[in-house]
């Protein structure tokens, strides 16, 4: 009675704290209508050229700002059903022809017939777009755009900065490898014209240095003189730019030559040349070096920036930061940011806020206005995003922002998950599931033992080169056991329990969500049985040792029986009777395996399944409270600059034995995660060629260092395949990695959805996750129409809206009031 007591009057207390609160709440539109949605992302550059997409500024601002040329349905299947042009859907395009390469016969080894091969593209450009500062779309600007991205990641100029903070500029991205595709070179289809001398693994002598000319240059085309390149001082008379100073000396931390620009490595885009070139409109056709199937790589289909506002200063440099008319040392001068075409317009975002946001208006110039409000949308005149901090305070502030409507909208994501029983419960919220999400959470097993970094002569060179990666000695987990554990972990634990059915199992490499899914591929499912089988019948796993001409010169021969799990569990008298309470104390007492495992905070729940389920056949994790292997932040950090750091400052990605990562793969196009992902980055030359064999020293992607010859040779088909071919080779290369590899344990992919209040009508956009035209899960906010909320819409919606508000009550009303509070100021 007591408690119940105490129950009711701390709800007559709170409900004092929100009853002044909801009416400001629940108010209708006024004049202006205001749609807010909520973020909870960390702010960075929006500049297509220097961000990394994943952010705050570019997600929830640039999506609506600047516009793309081309977009795709939410159906699109990248070519794999039929030709990718038919596919398309024109924004700033209004029309388009593809021209192919010939198919013809390469030399690799067997030869194939390159397939698919996109030789140039012609688009047409709509008419009569203007972008915010008044200037028009035009075959001048989206040249500007293309040469401009190219020449800026390139760094043909030798202008980019090459500092932490903004490493995007001159990062080679569009550029491709000489020796990757020499052998599917063709008669038609040749770029050995880009191949330079090697340099080498050691410095070159002095004076023997490259030279200029043993770089790559990019081509502004035949009639460049119609764009202005300020900032470009050098155009050759063949109208070509180098960067003058390439090389940069020698690292000898990577050891490896500093280069300034592409070598040995050719750009994507030949060059782009304007063939109708009106004030308004017009025509350009874009020609391609590379082998490329979509049609749209190379920069050509990105967010178009205004060639008038940003020519000047940004034609050789990336644009930073993200407040209007602040002046950021890293920029010419103070910017109006995103300058585009869309239906928004940039205002501000302020991240020291109480809460972090910002707002757009709407473009009353925007060149589909008229059209979208004849039709009834368009209604959006203020956009605002909240920026919730991640989190636990976040996430409970962003489910009372949408459940007392001081928001609009909101995405029901895995790290930040709506509270989906109440959403469910409130009648005037719309519920809408987005099915799987393109981010898999994997358990990474280091596989580094199949690879020469295993080596112990070249493992201690490693140690000398990537200091900061710690010195403990390269330690992979053996092939057997990958696979045993495989088929031990419990997935519906984790699936039915731990995530409350909030996610499905995952789909291995490539994802349930991606349109090269193929269900039919093996995949190691909840088998404690097999699982046991595996450890009892492996009686050599060499997989761990990789035996070359290498392992003799070095006097290598490890312990045959290193991996013997027969003999192991024989030895603890452990056979295929014995009980599960019999695994389980072997397990606590003398583990057969004992895995040296690293997870965050966000992935508790998959530590301790895991370690409930590598109980079961008698390993254990080194780690199981989090006393030493649970990292402060997020896994990624630690991954994504995985040599120049470790997870604890003892063990890294070389020498721990796995963990855990959510990782994003897009529906359409995987083939670039599929690369660094699972592809060994030496393309396998160091297996065949004995104690000369090592061609490269260099560490790149492959975290997992799951090396495989004949994934690698899957891997560059599906480069030079017709996507409709190509799903063959994805998945060949997924069948590997699923039944021989065993390089990750694919734990989950978490369900996703949106949530938005009934006062909204909307029309559903077909389109793929937003990039190209703005989207909140197939809803733009030009498709939106304020209907208001009925009548007898209940200011305090019921019992379960209050139980969500006593979750952090304080703190999470003071953020609602905030905002509601700078509603009614602005």
């Amino acid at each position: 009675m007591n408690k119940s007591t105490k129950s009711i009057a701390f709800f007559l207390l709170l409900s004092s704290i929100i009853l002044p609160i909801l009416p400001t709440i629940t108010v209708a539109q006024e004049e202006n209508i205001v749609f807010k949605v909520s973020a909870s992302a960390l702010p960075d550059e929006w500049d297509p050229v220097v961000t990394d997409w994943y952010n705050v500024i570019y997600g929830s601002y640039a999506v609506f700002a600047v516009q793309y040329p081309i977009g795709t349905p939410a159906y699109y299947t990248a070519g794999t059903l039929g030709p990718i042009e038919d596919e398309w859907v024109g924004i700033l395009a209004t029309d388009w022809e593809l021209e192919r390469w010939p198919s013809e016969e390469n030399s690799a080894d067997p030869p194939f017939n390159n397939s698919g091969g996109i030789r140039t593209a012609t688009f047409t450009l709509r008419e009569n777009v203007t972008f915010h500062d008044g200037s028009d779309w035009n075959a001048t600007v989206w040249k500007w755009n293309i040469d401009r991205m190219n020449i800026i990641s390139g760094n043909y100029t030798g202008k980019c900065r090459n500092t932490d903070d903004n490493e995007a500029e001159g990062n080679l991205m569009n550029t491709i490898i000489v020796e990757d595709y020499k052998t599917y070179f063709t008669e038609t289809w040749n770029m050995t014209k880009f191949d330079s001398p090697y340099l080498g693994l050691i410095p070159p002598d002095l004076g023997k240095e490259p030279k200029v000319t043993d770089y790559a240059y990019y081509n502004l085309g035949p009639n460049a003189s119609l764009v202005e390149y300020p900032g470009v001082d050098d155009i050759l008379p063949n109208n070509t730019i180098r960067n003058p100073a390439p090389y940069g000396g020698w690292d000898y931390v990577s050891a490896a030559a500093i280069h300034y620009a592409p070598y040995d490595r050719y750009p994507i885009v030949d060059y782009v040349e304007i063939l109708e070139n009106p004030k308004s409109g017009g025509k350009i056709k874009v020609y391609f070096n590379h082998w490329t199937t979509s049609g749209l790589a190379g920069w050509v289909n990105m967010p178009m920036l205004s060639y008038h506002s940003y020519r000047n200063s940004y034609t050789t440099r990336g644009i930073y930061g993200y407040e209007n008319g602040v002046d950021d040392d890293r920029n010419a001068g103070p910017v109006t940011h995103m300058i585009g075409t869309g239906p928004y317009i940039y205002i501000e975002h302020d991240e020291t806020g109480t809460p972090a946001g910002g707002y757009m208006l709407k473009n009353e110039n925007y060149w589909n206005k008229t059209l979208l409000e004849a039709d009834g949308w368009f209604d959006v005149d203020r956009y605002e995003v909240i920026n919730f901090p991640t989190g636990q305070l976040g996430e409970d502030s962003k489910n009372t922002a949408m459940l007392t409507h001081a928001i609009d909208f909101a995405y029901d994501s895995m790290y930040m998950p709506l509270d989906y029983d109440a959403v469910l419960r409130n009648k005037n919220i719309r519920y809408e599931s987005t099915g799987a999400t393109t981010y898999k959470t994997n358990i990474v097993l280091n596989s580094i033992n199949e690879t020469w970094w295993a080596w112990p002569g070249y493992d201690a060179w490693r140690k000398v080169q990537y200091p900061r990666a710690g010195d403990k000695p390269a330690g992979g987990v053996p092939r057997a056991m990958r696979k045993a554990m495989g088929y031990a972990f419990n997935y519906d634990l984790m699936i039915h329990t731990a995530l409350n059915d909030r996610a499905v199992r995952g789909g291995g490499v490539l994802g349930s969500p991606n349109i090269y899914y193929n269900d039919s591929i093996p995949l190691a499912d909840y088998n404690v049985t097999k699982a046991r089988e595996i450890l009892l019948t492996t009686e050599s796993d060499i997989s761990g040792e990789v035996y070359t001409t290498i392992d003799v010169n070095s006097s290598y021969w490890p312990n045959p029986d290193l991996y013997n799990f027969s003999k192991m569990c024989a030895d603890r008298s452990l056979t295929a009777s014995s009980s599960d309470a019999d695994w389980r104390y072997i397990a606590d007492n003398n583990p057969i395996y004992t895995l040296n495992f690293y997870w965050d905070s966000a992935h508790e729940d998959v530590k301790s399944v895991l370690l409930t389920s590598l109980r079961n056949i008698g390993c254990t994790l080194k780690d199981k409270t989090g006393a030493t292997n649970r990292v402060t932040t997020i896994i990624w950090d630690t991954v994504r600059i995985g040599h120049l750091t470790t997870f604890d400052g003892i063990y890294s990605l070389f020498s721990c034995g796995a963990w855990v990562m959510d990782e994003d793969l897009s529906h359409t196009s995987p083939e670039l995660n599929l690369f660094w992902a699972h592809v060994d980055p030496d393309k396998g030359r160091w297996r065949t060629l004995g104690g000369g064999g090592i061609t490269s020293w260099h560490y790149w992607g492959n975290f997992g260092f799951n090396f495989n010859e004949r994934a690698d040779y899957y891997n560059d088909r599906m480069w030079t395949s017709d996507p409709m071919e190509r799903k063959i080779w994805i998945n060949k290369l997924a069948h590997v990695e699923q039944t021989v590899v065993f390089p990750k344990i694919w734990c989950y992919e978490a369900l996703g959805g949106w949530a938005l209040w009934k006062d909204w009508e909307f029309f559903t956009v077909k389109n793929t996750g937003g990039h190209n035209t703005g989207l909140f899960g197939g809803i733009s906010i030009s498709f939106l129409r304020y209907v208001g909320l009925p009548e007898d819409f209940a200011l305090i919606p019921g019992a379960p809206l209050l139980v969500t508000l006593t979750i952090s009550a304080v703190s999470t009303l003071g953020i609602i009031y905030a905002i509601m509070r700078k509603k009614k100021l602005k």
